[in-house]
């Protein structure tokens, strides 16, 4: 296996042991009771019988009767992996959702909201979310329910909010009773059920579902469990360096597991929840992980110096919730300008002169990203001064792509859009997207005939705003910078070559635009992973 990709693995393992004990400490009913509830599903998935495709595991779901989909609560990705499931399902066969979202008290607002006759507002209210929610999740959930509304499908509330004697098994034999009464309301109906992760091993709630549906003389039906990123199993094809090609696996007969985040970003998504809850993370927290995510990156890539060590040390981190950066720097017109655009689009941003990294979210994906940004600029002694429009250009878009490879070291399954998708935008897109799309393509045309037509793209140089011209340096960037990383991973690109990337300040005339184009040259024939 290329030596990169080993210590990639080596470097998240240690991350991920890290984080393990700080989750183990804190784990909400982490009784004797719960040890033994989750052994049960840890049991179940310590190893694989074999690799599979995404199709393959739709094809098993639609010859299912009753589909267990698990649900790590505070990883978006999690719901959103249910969600597809859902809009690729055979459509010819009726589907009722059982959502472990709701409790089962207030089934009538969840028929009301679905029917149009509650507002977001009083459905939130109905349910009693602010009071009850341990996880704040709607956003993710507010998908899901747009979907069944869009598809006419019945939504079924599945969850328990009992006493402090309510044990996870009362919860399994409390949902199995609402799943198998909507499967009798609905003969012939699939039921999809989302369910924590360790609810859906087959001996906790399918087995319960079975044992209710046989109670009430009607046949078991077909169960089959869709696991999310079971550690053990990430584990083992890390180690035979598959983790990034293989989209499922099949753990033994009925039971298999999607593969879409490392562990390391699943433990992040429950420790920003511990440490912030539904409030921002304080300061503190933020540029301890920034400071965590820099240190990650640059000892990879043999760059802990120690003047980067002491420039951590001045490092300030932001986030929407705290803007007063905003007032305390000493910003022109035109750099407060280009701030606060980048705010506005949501979209994290680093300054390089005042050390300060602003988050417009609190994933791992942008805290990484600011943090090769940071490591990057530290260790180039780049001065960020003001160049012509073409170096300008592919400056910007080689920082973009040097710092999304950065945190694929962090998160290697990060996603960016490449030419596929532009294309659906040139399409579909507002008129905006569409512009951005046209010269995404126009100018990956230019990079595959080495430079020349170049005049066909000039135009976005002499007149584009700068909106349009930060939104294609960034689409840019972000494709090459997943050209990077898996030219890395594969050895295409060795690890002094990467390191001698984020060395190079770039700051001689033309430069910039030689390196973009050297890069794209050289990594033209890189494979990226099919997606998902």
């Amino acid at each position: 296996m290329v030596r990169a990709r080993v210590e990639i693995g080596r470097l998240q393992r240690r991350l991920w042991r890290r984080q393990r004990k700080l989750i183990a400490a804190s784990v909400l009913g982490a009784n004797a009771e719960f040890r033994r509830y989750q052994a049960g599903y840890l049991r179940r998935t310590r190893s694989f019988l074999r690799e599979a495709s995404y199709a393959e595991l739709l094809e098993a779901a639609a010859r299912a009767d009753l589909v267990y989909v698990g649900d790590y609560h505070t990883l978006k990705q999690a719901q959103r992996s249910f969600l597809k499931l859902l809009q690729r399902r055979d459509p010819r066969r009726p589907v009722v959702l059982a959502l472990e979202f709701v409790q089962g008290k207030h089934q009538a607002a969840v028929e009301a909201f679905l029917e149009g006759r509650l507002t977001e507002a009083r459905f939130l209210e109905k349910i009693e979310y602010s009071r009850h929610a341990v996880f704040d999740t709607w956003s993710n959930f507010r998908e899901i329910f747009a979907e069944a509304r869009r598809q006419g499908l019945p939504v079924v509330a599945i969850d328990l909010l009992g006493s402090g004697s309510t044990t996870l098994l009362d919860r399994d034999r409390y949902a199995a009773r609402r799943i198998a009464a909507a499967v009798e309301r609905h003969p012939g109906a699939q039921a999809f059920a989302l369910a924590g992760q360790l609810h859906v091993a087959p001996q906790h709630l399918p087995q319960a579902v079975a044992e209710e549906l046989l109670r009430r003389g009607r046949a078991p039906g077909r169960p089959l469990t869709v696991y999310q990123n079971c550690e053990r199993i990430w584990w083992a094809l890390e180690r035979d360096g598959r983790e990034l090609e293989v989209e499922a696996c099949l753990v033994r007969p009925g039971e298999w597991c999607l593969i879409n985040t490392p562990p390391v970003v699943v433990q992040q998504s429950y420790l920003d929840w511990i440490e912030g809850g539904t409030e921002p993370l304080s300061g503190e927290h933020l540029e301890a992980r920034f400071r965590l995510l820099a240190r990650t990156v640059a000892r990879f890539l043999g760059l802990e110096t120690r003047e980067l060590r002491k420039a951590l040390q001045h490092m300030a981190v932001y986030t929407a919730g705290d803007l007063s950066f905003l007032d305390a720097l000493p910003l022109s017109g035109r750099e407060r300008r280009q701030i606060e655009q980048q705010i506005l689009s949501r979209e994290s941003y680093y300054i390089p002169r005042a050390h300060v990294a602003y988050l417009a979210n609190l994933s791992v994906n942008h805290a990484a990203e600011e943090a090769a940004h940071f490591v990057r600029h530290v260790v180039s002694g780049a001065t960020g001064e003001p160049r012509g429009l073409v170096d300008a250009f592919y400056a910007r878009a080689l920082e973009e792509a040097y710092a999304f490879c950065g945190s694929k070291i962090v998160n290697p399954r990060r996603k960016c859009p490449h030419e596929p998708e532009f294309e659906r935008l040139l399409r579909s897109g507002n008129g905006f997207t569409r512009e951005v799309a046209r010269f995404v393509l126009d100018h990956r045309e230019v990079e595959r005939s080495a430079g020349r037509g170049l005049r066909r793209v000039r135009a976005l140089y002499r007149t584009a705003g700068s909106e349009l011209f930060n939104a294609v340096t960034h689409s840019l960037g972000y494709m090459l910078g997943e050209r990077i990383y898996y030219a890395l991973a594969t050895g295409g690109l060795l690890k002094r070559e990467v390191r001698e990337l984020f060395l190079d300040p770039l700051e001689e005339d033309g430069q910039p635009f030689l390196t973009y184009l050297d890069l794209s040259r050289r990594l033209s024939k890189v494979r990226i992973p099919k997606r998902v």
